[in-house]
């Protein structure tokens, strides 16, 4: 059962109380066989189980040794024993006793409870639990001038939880948090109220507790677990991960040499806890992480190391990224007990990613520092104590030619600075606002390499066209600056000038044609305006006058590309007024007709029609040419009137080289356009007949 509002908060201070009663000298677990002999006497096996209190003491001492293995400085547990005769302290919260020795020692002192224990109820334990947090809270807030954090979390192991007891101790869990932080607030005795209280509440029994939800207040939460005999040492271990974030790693392939098979060396795995931020840097290199814990009911993921041939060299250890603690999982095991010993015993460990290929990469080191066992973690690139890598060697792969100065321009451009005078009004936008929009606004179209770009890499007049489209607002200038450049590339581009672009970034990848060039420079153009457009309307003013100056330029293109000269009209508006008169003209050429414009001595006909050169001249409109090329094959030249369509200009040419082929059939020769008369020499005498009775 889990209620409440909050989610489990890692390396908060927590104390382990174990809940003696009656039922604490109950079996609890599989059996085992023990064969007991007396001097002189046949040994006869005999049957023991694990009772309660054993396994309640073996999950306390596992879920210490992981925390003071791993966080023997940050993090602070301790333990009580909670019994009838009152709750005893196994230890205290100082430094110097936030020991497993000394805890197991207090254990063994207390020993055992005898089967006629007496029962007693699990909130006078949590009452004391919730006094010794007080005052460790007190301790510390002084330390740290009133600044600590006081949430705590409580695990209580207990063999006589009742499902229909969880409500009822929950609320007076409850009442218990609430009365001693009103006590702590209406004394001045220096003590700290506890803010928040994860309660865990683990009932030892073969029968799963049902989940029952009580009502309890925010800052508390209740988890209740049930869990048998062996089965409680994987949920305190998972508990333990969970609290503190913390991952685990399996090194493979430990090769240890075994006596009882004459000395031949085997492999074997051994399982490390640690913290979850040494393989920041390695899953997103999609190393496998395999699921293991399944057997226990309590699944993790972890991730697979090899072990490597041991080094004494130190030097790539002061080269690592990360380093922490580490602690076995199993710690009764052989084989972590010789890995730690060897590591211990001064020796290195190099331990390397699972291979994909026939190269090795050491990316682990394991080593002693102290008296403890470290997991060093050593960087997948350069060392960082080496010179900052270059730009090409970055995510981008080997690319040389990044704007980085530019981009140093853009970062200068955007600099925070302190503001220190509020807003006058509450409308008023915030300088952060402004910055940020200011940002978006300079990087709505922002190339990252020179090649990438045409109008990015122009002369300063071309730039001050960009600089002023990230503006909020314009002027009457500012629009008067940004017509004026637009029409100078539209002169430059009729002179077919070369393009003034900025030396050293002319690397563009649209190769060396001129018009090339001024094509993707257009486009560049016209996608950085539209997307400033939606700034403000002088923005959308500046929008409209480079289309309009690329409608004439179209416009004038495609009349001198068909023989045609369009008179020059007054300005821009007026040129664009006349467009769609230009494109219905063009229009009734291709179907054949002249257009109406008053003129009577124009005719109907295309051929008719008359036109004028680049000079102002008449001319007549050439019919298509048909000329043979060197192999044969008819050609077509490329001055054709407008009357004509290409379709029909290519049924033609098909035509003429379809005939010149082979030789015409002679019924089809006799009859031009007409229908064939077959067999006519069948029926000659009737003919002959019919024709003298018309006379």
């Amino acid at each position: 059962m889990n209620s409440g509002g909050e989610k489990p908060v890692t390396r908060l201070p927590t104390v382990i109380l174990i809940h003696c009663t009656t039922e604490s000298s109950a079996p609890c677990g599989k059996t085992f066989m023990i064969e007991t002999a007396k001097p002189g006497a046949v040994s006869t096996p005999s049957r023991v189980s694990k009772s309660a209190w054993t396994v309640s003491v073996e999950g306390a001492i596992e879920y210490t040794r992981v925390v003071y293995d791993l966080f023997p400085e940050r993090c602070k547990v301790q333990v009580m024993v909670h019994s009838s005769t009152g709750t005893q302290l196994l230890n205290s919260w100082e430094s110097e006793e936030q020991r497993l020795p000394l805890v197991l020692a207090e254990i063994g002192r207390i020993g055992a409870p005898p089967a006629t224990t007496a029962s007693c109820d699990i909130p006078p334990g949590v009452s004391a639990a919730i006094e010794s947090l007080g005052g460790m809270f007190q301790k510390q807030g002084t330390a740290n001038s009133g600044s600590a954090d006081t949430r705590a979390r409580v695990i209580i192991l207990s063999p006589t939880i009742r499902s229909e007891r969880i409500s009822a101790t929950a609320r007076s869990i409850s009442q218990l948090l609430r009365a001693y932080n009103q006590q702590v607030a209406q004394s001045n005795d220096g003590r700290c109220a506890v803010q928040g209280l994860e309660v865990e509440m683990i009932h030892l029994t073969e029968n799963t507790v049902p989940a029952e939800k009580a009502v309890l207040p925010p800052h508390i939460s209740l988890t209740v677990h049930s869990c048998f005999g062996q089965r409680l040492m994987p949920l305190m271990s998972s508990l333990c991960r969970e609290h503190y974030n913390m991952a685990s790693t399996i090194i493979t392939g430990i090769p240890m040499k075994e006596e009882q098979q004459g000395g031949v060396s085997c492999n074997y795995d051994v399982e490390l806890f640690h913290e979850a931020d040494i393989h920041r840097d390695l899953l997103p290199l999609g190393l496998p992480v395999i699921t293991t814990g399944a057997d226990s009911g309590h699944q993790h993921s972890s991730v697979t190391l090899r072990w490597s041939n041991p080094r004494t060299i130190t030097l790539d250890v002061q080269f690592c990224s990360h380093s922490c603690r580490v602690s076995p999982v199993e710690v009764n095991s052989r084989p972590s007990s010789c890995l730690f010993n060897f590591v211990l015993g001064g020796r290195s460990v190099m331990l390397e990613q699972p291979r994909r290929t026939n190269f090795k990469h050491v990316s682990h080191i394991l080593f002693n520092h102290g008296g403890g066992v470290f997991l060093h973690c050593l960087p997948n690139g350069k060392s960082f104590l080496e010179d900052p890598p270059s730009i090409s060697e970055a995510a981008g792969g080997k690319v040389t030619d990044y704007r980085t100065s530019e981009f140093g321009v853009l970062m200068r451009s955007n600099l925070l600075v302190p503001f220190a005078e509020a807003p006058n009004t509450a409308g008023d936008m915030l300088p952060v606002d402004r910055a940020l929009q200011q940002l978006e606004r300079s990087t709505r179209i922002w190339p990252l390499v020179y090649g990438d770009t045409v109008l990015f890499n122009m002369n300063e007049e071309v730039q001050n066209l960009l600089t002023l489209l990230t503006y909020e607002r314009l002027s009457d200038q500012h629009l008067t600056e940004c017509r004026r450049v637009i029409y100078q590339l539209q002169a430059m581009e009729g002179k077919n000038q070369p393009l003034p672009t900025l030396s050293g970034t002319a690397r563009q990848k649209t190769g060396h044609k001129r018009e090339d060039q001024y094509r993707q420079l257009w486009s560049e153009l016209e996608t950085v305006v539209v997307a400033a457009s939606t700034t403000s309307p002088r923005h959308q003013e500046v929008l409209e006058s480079l289309r309009q100056c690329r409608s004439v330029v179209n416009r004038n293109s495609f009349s001198q590309s068909d023989g045609r000269q369009v008179p020059a009209q007054g300005n821009a508006s007026s040129a664009a007024g006349s467009r769609d008169s230009v494109w219905k003209e063009y229009d009734m050429y291709r179907e054949g007709e002249a257009p109406d414009t008053g003129d009577k001595s124009r005719t109907s006909s295309p051929t008719a029609s008359r036109q004028k050169d680049a000079t102002g001249a008449p001319g007549k409109i050439k019919t298509p040419k048909f000329r043979p090329h060197a192999d044969g094959v008819l050609g077509l030249s490329m001055k054709v009137r407008s009357g004509v369509s290409l379709k029909t200009l290519w049924m033609e040419h098909h035509r003429r080289i379809t005939t010149s082929g082979h030789t015409e059939f002679a019924g089809r020769a006799m009859y031009p356009g007409q229908k064939a008369l077959l067999y006519a020499h069948l029926d000659l005498d009737g003919r002959k007949a019919a024709a003298m009775k018309e006379l």
